[in-house]
């Protein structure tokens, strides 16, 4: 399963490693049409919300209190108000898939992709910068400051009812986007199953 991960892997930051980078041949006279300074705020803008909860919670583990309504019970409105309807649906798929074929192993999220890790403190973004528009999206680079790690990470956003939602997450030091490696992960499940 780890080798199969690892192929997905690859060959996602080989798809993405193109879509997340600058290039210095893109025309981005485009983004003169785009109101880049409001795609900005709205990276700042959801990350502020989500990082709250995040730092309160581990604020109050750090007193020994459980905080009601803390970052699992909250997930699931980071992501119906925050990210795109097609990685809403790519991550319901990844989700159900693990509760019927890996229930009480790793699956397919070893990792919280807000946070870019598995555990977290002090957490905050800075140098949030557009760097240009392809296609749906645009991409918007950041850096993630969690405990003393600082990861370079890309967001491509999607304007969706008027909204500006994350469509995928690169971890700019693998290249390994997420949405790509869901869509990898439910064809093999799938196709896993069906040998069975």
């Amino acid at each position: 399963m780890r080798t199969m991960r690892n192929f997905i892997l690859m060959a996602a930051a080989v798809a993405l490693l193109g879509a997340c980078t600058t290039h210095p041949n893109v025309d981005n006279s485009k983004k003169d049409s785009l109101d880049t300074g409001a795609v900005v705020e709205r990276v700042e803008e959801i990350y502020t919300t989500v990082f709250n909860v995040y730092n309160e919670e581990d604020s109050l583990r750090n007193l020994d209190i459980h905080m009601e309504n803390g970052v699992y019970e909250r997930r699931a409105d980071f992501e119906a108000n925050f990210c795109s309807g097609e990685w809403n649906t790519l991550l319901k798929k990844v989700n159900e898939i693990d509760s019927l074929y890996h229930q009480n192993e790793m699956g397919f999220w070893d990792f919280d992709y807000w946070i870019m890790g598995q555990d977290w403190h002090n957490l905050s973004i800075s140098d949030v910068k557009f760097v240009e528009k392809i296609g749906p999206w645009v991409e918007v680079d950041l850096k993630l400051h969690n405990f003393d790690k600082v990861t370079p990470l890309c967001l491509l956003m999607k304007l969706e009812d008027g909204t500006w939602r994350i469509d995928d997450f690169v971890d700019l030091e693998t290249g390994a986007g997420l949405k790509e490696d869901m869509k990898k992960y439910i064809a093999n499940e799938t196709a896993e199953a069906k040998k069975k």
